[in-house]
């Protein structure tokens, strides 16, 4: 009879020892009361309401729309809306900032470097000299103080462009 009750307490998951009947002596003896059981399942069936065929209120309302998401152009970015408007895509893309690199760009340019004597044959007096006789083995003096020039390269450096900076912006195609 012992385990007949605690069968029944652990089965019905109550384990309400009063509901049975069960109690516990000195011993911890469980005994089963048929009389206590039915008058409880009288009192339990009694207090039942019986169940009725009509539907009630919650069954009848129609469901609720879901609602549409708002868009953020991270995590939601299609069936969402902004400010009402529904959007089918609606993404988010980040600034970009420039990329470029720097060159060396050699540039070459005549400049005036001085002043000597220019002889008749194209080339300039060794010493520059200005007095009787400077050209004298190269067919006289053809110019007194000509200038003279010379080639000069300088390096500057460019910034180039590879890709241009673009600003933030969301790609929306409206539903």
């Amino acid at each position: 009879m012992k385990n007949n009750c605690l069968f029944k307490c652990i089965v019905t998951g109550i384990c309400l020892l009063s509901l049975f009947g069960c109690s516990s002596s000195a011993g911890n003896v469980h005994n089963y009361n048929a009389t206590a059981s039915a008058e409880s399942k009288a009192t339990k069936s009694a207090t039942e309401k019986p169940k009725s065929t009509a539907t009630t209120a919650a069954q009848t309302e129609t469901p609720k729309p879901t609602e549409i998401p708002i868009c953020d152009g991270v995590s939601v970015t299609s069936g969402c809306q902004v400010d009402g408007v529904v959007y089918s895509k609606y993404v988010y893309h980040p600034a970009v900032p420039e990329q470029s690199h720097v060159e060396s760009v050699p540039t070459t340019e005549t400049v005036q470097t001085g002043a000597c004597t220019l002889c008749v044959d194209g080339t300039f007096s060794p010493t520059c000299a200005t007095g009787r006789g400077a050209c004298s083995h190269h067919g006289g003096v053809a110019e007194w103080n000509a200038p003279v020039y010379r080639d000069q390269t300088t390096t500057t450096e460019q910034k180039v462009v590879d890709s241009p900076a673009v600003a933030e912006y969301y790609e929306t195609v409206k539903q």
